[in-house]
This record gives C-alpha cells, structure tokens and sequence, in this order.
C-alpha cells in the first residue's frame, strides 16, 4: 500500500503562504489545536492532520499529539489514519473551534468501508486499487490508496468537504498488456456513511493505447490520469502501466476529461481529451517522424523584440509536447550575423532574416542505437517588421510515414509514403497576430546515409495534402527533408535525421 498526504502541485504553490502563516501564528495565536488520531485497532497513530481556517483559508499542517499554535477561529482538521499495524487507511474530516488549548480526536474505527464494483466483474488474474481523496473548499487535501478491504471513510455532514473516489482494475502479469479498468466518481458537501459504487462496463469509455518503438526505447511507462477543474477529481484515478516497447493495451474509463503521458528515453505528454461514456477511441504514441512542432517566430512591437526559442524540435506528433535536446541558435539579415544569446533579441529594423536551430536529442534516458529522430534542423527565411506584434509567415513539415511497423520500421527495399504535414499553429498569445499565407511550393529529399547525401524525390499534391514516396534502401535508415515557399516568398526547411530505419 501506499499512499499521500497532500497533493504535491497545491503544497508547491502553498509553501510560501505556509511558511508565513506558520511565522505569525507563532508570534501572534495563544491558541493552540492538539489533534490526535486513533487506529482501527484502537491504539494511538501517528498521522499529518491539516487544519485549514473556515474564514481566510489558509492552511496549516500539523503532527498527530503535539499542540501547533493557530490564531482563534474555526478550522476544518483532514487527516488521513494509515495504520501499519492492520495495513488499513481512514479519512476523516471534522469542525473544530480552536480557542485556547483546543483538543480533538478523530477515531479511524468510525469509519465505513469503500467499496467500489465492476460489472460485469474483472477478468480472473486482476488486481483491484481502490482510491480516495478527501479535500476542503479552501485548500486541504489528504490521499489514500489500498487493495480491497483497506480504505475507510469516516461520515461527516460538514459541506466544505467533499470526497472523489476510484478503482482501478489491472492484470495481475504486470506484462502492460491487459485491458485495464477504471472508474471515478465524487461525493459533494460531506463524506458518506458507506462508499458503495459499481462501474458498469458499458458506460466506461474504450482507449486503445498502441506504444511504438522508434523514436523510445527500451522500457516505457504509459499514464493516463483523470483531468478535472475541481483539484480533488483530478488525482482521484490512473492508469500506470509498463512495458518494453512496442506494445499496446485498451483502457475502460469513465467518461470524462483524460491525459496520456509516457516516460521513456523522454518524458512527453498530451493535452487533455474528452472521452464520452460508451464510445471507443485510438492513439498511438512514438508514431515516426518525431520533429518540429510547428510553433513560428513572432514579433513585439512593444519591444521591437523576435521571439523564436525552442520550437519544440522532436515532438510526438499526437502527445504534442517535445522530448528534450541541446539546440543551437543563428539569426542573419543581409548575411550579418545577430546575437542568439537571447531567445528574445532586439531587431532594429523590418526586412528579411534567416533563423537556423540545429538539435540534437538530450532524452533522460540514453537512446538506443539506432533510435529514430536523433537531430533535426530547421532553417527559416522570413520577413518580420519589428514594429508589430505578428507570427512571421511559414511552414514547418510534418513527415508521417504510411504503413511503418510497430516499431516504425519500412520492409527493405519498399515504397514509404510519408504525408507532409503543413505546421503554422495559432499563437498561444492572442495579442498575436496570425497573418494570412498559403503554401506554394513544397520539395523533398531523403537520405540514406545519415544526411551526408541527399537524393530529390517526387512531391504530390492534392487538394490540401501533400505527399512524396521515398524508395527505400535494403537496409540502415531513412532521413528526411522538406523547403516549403509560401506565397509571400517566406522559406522553411525542415529537416530530421533518421527519420525511421528499414529492417
């Protein structure tokens, strides 16, 4: 078992306020909360009660049967009662008007069981965790998780408190493999007396979750977590699972807000997707080519500054946040060279500039050999007018290979066709302006040896796609690059070395 007393992204934005909160409290309050905490077994437990204050909200933790000096007021007091000597874990939550040398008691034998079904029930061979999160409406929040039989919630009528809860069934082969089953739910303005949910199966949304080798390695460990505005849902239920990739599985969510995270030779994670009770869904992760993601310079006025910094240059192209690299910066007009010391630099005057980035992966965790998508250049020729507060005109390439295995590999000797992507994402500021622009001409080259040659390819188009079919060696890898020119005469070359290998 194991379990949390607070939910670690509140205590980081808190610290601050505790550390002052403490100060004063301690120079200031003559009153002071003992709070002591019984097991189930109904001898004393050490425990982290919180005592947020009903009237400014301001949080304090304290330690189980040691007076902590608070200003006078009324406090809700959380604790969660883990019991080593039984392995069970209680929350409870109780009133407490703190005046003088106040004392209070929270008894874990009070609490009810938490139980939570699927149906129809999981396959035999499955492992059920069951979790809980008790929070207050100011800033508290105590966590617990344990197997069947081992979570227990105290009632409580107080209605600044609310309690979310899961369950999550896994295959016990600890292969990654099996379908895993989740279900989430809250509990509003109080604790219950007895938790008893049951998930039905088919109201649970269908996530299959296809992990690719190629641009990861090795092991890799897959996340989907619960997204929730209210912070005590959001934690309430995961799915964590870990294999050696390639390989996949199918999750069975309660609908609702989710995000897909991996960890491997990189840490990159997803926005947040809305699955819908009864409905089934795909994605893959590591799918080739990891490269730019598709963010452009801008301009500001204000500052007559260029703002172009790491354009995210190996992104998974579903995830969407880049994996990590050392990257090189040069900045040119009229074939002067201007400072990249700053990934802001000032520009004096409006014309033409040439912006380079050369990067390589920097991963947490060393590639293999042979590992996709290890450099990528991008190369930018654009006009930018320092006066205005614009996204320079562009496009970056997004390849995406057809019919790679799973471990983004082409047969030997046989005909890839890679989509080229045209990627010119909206500010993220809205103070910038996204001019208009259109892409005129697009041409490709592949390599097979590592960039050193590059051979012309064909480029189709149609409508608004653009392809090319790259005729593969027997064996070794495949680069690519791409020159789109728009219609205003900007110029972007986009470049990924080993973009997927053939075997």
């Amino acid at each position: 078992m194991r379990r949390i007393t607070a939910f670690a992204g509140t205590a980081a934005v808190l610290t601050p306020l505790l550390l002052m909160n403490a100060g004063s409290a301690s120079a200031a309050a003559s009153s002071s909360l003992t709070v002591s905490t019984i097991g189930r077994d109904g001898k004393s437990v050490s425990s982290g009660p919180q005592a947020v204050n009903v009237k400014t909200h301001d949080l304090y933790y304290l330690t189980s049967g040691k007076a902590t000096k608070l200003p006078k007021g009324s406090y809700d007091v959380i604790v969660d009662v883990f019991n080593t000597r039984d392995d069970t874990d209680t929350l409870g939550a109780k009133r407490v008007t703190v005046s003088g040398g106040s004392k209070t008691t929270i008894d874990a034998r009070q609490g009810h069981a938490v139980k939570e079904a699927l149906s129809p029930a999981a396959p035999s061979g499955y492992d059920q965790l069951l979790t809980v999160n008790l929070c207050t409406a100011g800033s508290g929040e105590v966590s617990a998780w344990a197997g069947t039989g081992g979570l227990f919630v105290i009632p409580s009528s107080l209605s600044t408190v609310e309690l979310a809860y899961g369950s999550t069934w896994t295959p016990d082969s600890g292969d990654g493999r099996g379908p895993v089953y989740v279900g989430t739910g809250v509990h509003k303005k109080g604790l219950p007396s007895g938790l008893s949910a049951t998930f039905h199966q088919s109201s649970l949304a269908s996530l299959k979750v296809t992990a690719r080798g190629g641009p990861q390695t090795g092991r890799s460990r897959v996340e989907i977590t619960r997204n929730s505005s209210d912070i005590c849902q959001a934690s309430s239920a995961r799915v964590d699972t870990e294999a050696t990739l390639p390989y996949g599985f199918t999750a069975h969510l309660t609908g609702g807000s989710w995000q897909v995270s991996e960890t491997a030779n990189d840490y990159v994670y997803g926005p947040t997707h809305q699955y819908s009770a009864g409905k089934s869904y795909g994605i893959t992760l590591n799918r080739a080519v990891w490269g730019p993601s598709g963010d452009l310079p801008y301009t500001w006025g204000s500052g007559h500054r260029l703002y172009f910094g790491d354009i995210g240059m190996f992104t998974d192209p579903v995830l969407g946040v880049p994996g990590r690299a050392t990257t090189t910066y040069k900045l040119t007009k009229a074939g002067k060279s201007l400072s990249t010391k700053s990934h802001q630099p000032v520009i004096k005057s409006a014309g033409w500039y040439t912006l380079t980035e050369a990067a390589t992966r920097h991963p947490l965790h060393k590639l293999a050999a042979g590992a996709s998508s290890s450099k990528a250049t991008v190369s930018m020729h654009f006009y930018a007018n320092p006066k205005a507060t614009d996204q320079v005109r562009g496009y970056l390439t997004r390849f995406t290979p057809v019919a790679l295995d799973s471990s983004d590999r082409a047969r030997p000797g046989a005909t890839t066709t890679v989509d080229l992507g045209m990627l010119r994402n909206k500010p993220s500021d809205p103070e910038v302006r996204q001019l208009s622009d259109t892409a005129k001409k697009v041409r490709v080259w592949a390599s097979f040896d590592g960039g050193r040659t590059w051979h012309a390819e064909t480029v189709k188009h149609a409508g608004s796609a653009w392809t090319t079919a790259v005729h593969d060696p027997k064996s070794g890898t495949v680069s690519l690059r791409s020159t789109v020119d728009d219609s205003h005469g900007d110029t972007t070359t986009t470049t990924v070395v080993n973009a997927y290998t053939v075997s």
